[in-house]
């Protein structure tokens, strides 16, 4: 039996958390592998619940990462915040490999672009228990910086998410013919988790709008629903086995044609103890008077809503969204029961070009309504329009060192005092 070691990797950054974060489509691929007679072995540095290092639950079963203070890089020495390693220690993967037999192959998942330390340390731990295991480096930042994903030293780089392409590549490794089960990808192979607080899926893949600042359609450029009775199926079997009733949505325009996606599949569930959470924006204009009542009695309790500005003249998204459209949807949440502390609502922070005015008048405007503002702060994603912008505001943002995209620099505003206006811009958020 061919074995397999996958490893989802710590996270190098100046903040992160668990809201709701699964490697989801590493686990689609753990099931893959299974379903075809691999063995598996798995190493999630971000599992808050691995024996001997679990960190209590929050709200919907999310909470914070353990944690070490690291040294900045170079290019970060002039941030006033503290750099962390978010994660496992590196110990415990030590002891984890040290009792593995010699796997055949290695894979290594990755999310953001500046994440990348963490995949590095991974690829070197790897190395030095098992040289000369071919090591492969997939995800988004595999996806979006190839070509600097190859100095992480992983043997191969595998960019996008076609699944015939792994396939292929997976056979020509191993020798093995794969064959795939009529939606296989419906179990996520959540077993490898020894515990879970909650749950993720996608009901649709791909974005119909085309905000320049997003990857979304980089990464999944076919927009595809998949079908309700299906994805309900999913949701029930998945609560009924994990015995967890705390279900994230992981979908990029999860209300798009809801009445015939969406609505079927809450109507499927209806009856059912499930709670759950939207941590990636709800598009404002997807939204009708009835939509809040039907999430409240499905058992929504996480709203998270896409406003991006109170001046829509502004916004950098495809889906421009009228402020009167916003009070209107407010009030029909509102309406239907949701609290302040149920909604929050994305504002961009950091556009280049953007005045830090503009976006300390949307978070006072914001004060006035039953919502909780949440600060999107912009990312500069290579491949994007916005990323084209921002090299020509900034040449030296580049696209040899991924570290620069990171939100937490605020990389495409670059004026006298910006530290103290972003400190300023976030004690208004909070106060």
């Amino acid at each position: 039996m061919t074995q397999v070691l996958l490893v989802n990797p710590p996270i190098y950054d100046f903040a992160a958390y668990d809201l709701w974060m699964k490697p989801l489509g590493f686990l689609v691929i753990a099931r893959l592998l299974l379903e075809n007679g691999f063995k598996v072995e798995f190493f999630d540095f971000l599992d808050r619940h691995y024996p001997g290092y679990r960190t209590a639950d929050r709200p919907g079963g999310c909470g914070k990462f353990p944690y070490e203070v690291v040294l900045k890089p170079d290019c970060y020495q002039t941030v006033p915040r503290v750099y962390k390693r978010f994660g496992l220690p590196r110990e415990v993967f030590c002891s984890f490999l040290a009792g593995l037999k010699k796997p055949e192959l290695i894979l290594v998942c990755s999310g953001m672009t500046y994440w990348y330390p963490g995949v590095k340390e991974v690829v070197n731990t790897c190395r030095q228990f098992f040289p000369g295991v071919p090591i492969i480096l997939g995800g988004t930042y595999a996806t979006l910086c190839p070509s600097h994903a190859r100095t992480t030293g992983a043997d191969i780089i595998f960019s996008g998410k076609q699944l015939n392409r792994f396939i292929q590549l997976m056979e020509s490794l191993t020798g093995q013919t794969f064959r795939l089960r009529p939606n296989f990808w419906l179990t996520p192979a959540w077993e490898l988790y020894p515990r879970l607080s909650y749950l993720c899926l996608k009901t649709s893949f791909g974005c119909p709008f085309r905000c320049s600042y997003c990857a979304s359609s980089l990464l999944e450029p076919e927009i595809y629903q998949r079908q309700p009775e299906e994805v309900a199926r999913e949701i029930l079997f998945l609560v009924e086995k994990h015995r967890v009733n705390q279900v994230a949505f992981y979908d990029d325009a999860l209300l798009f044609k809801f009445d015939q996606h969406l609505r079927r599949i809450l109507a499927k569930l209806q009856g059912q103890k499930i709670f759950f959470h939207t941590p990636n924006g709800l598009n404002i204009n997807d939204f009708t008077p009835e939509t809040g009542w039907i999430l409240k009695e499905a058992g929504f309790v996480t709203i998270r809503l896409s406003l991006e500005s109170s001046q829509p003249e502004t916004v950098a998204s495809a889906h421009k969204v009228s402020f009167k459209k916003f009070e209107q949807l407010i009030t029909w949440l509102s309406q239907a029961g949701f609290t302040r502390k149920q909604i929050g609502v994305y504002i961009l922070a950091g556009w280049p070009g953007q005045q830090p005015e503009e976006v300390k008048q949307t978070i006072i405007v914001l004060k006035n309504y039953p919502c909780q503002v949440k600060l999107a702060e912009y990312s500069p994603i290579p491949g994007t329009s916005a990323f084209n912008l921002c090299q020509k505001l900034h040449p030296d943002l580049g696209l040899t060192e991924p570290l620069l995209h990171n939100n937490s620099l605020f990389p495409a505003w670059n004026f006298k005092g910006k530290w103290d206006i972003i400190r300023e811009i976030k004690e208004l958020v909070n106060s």
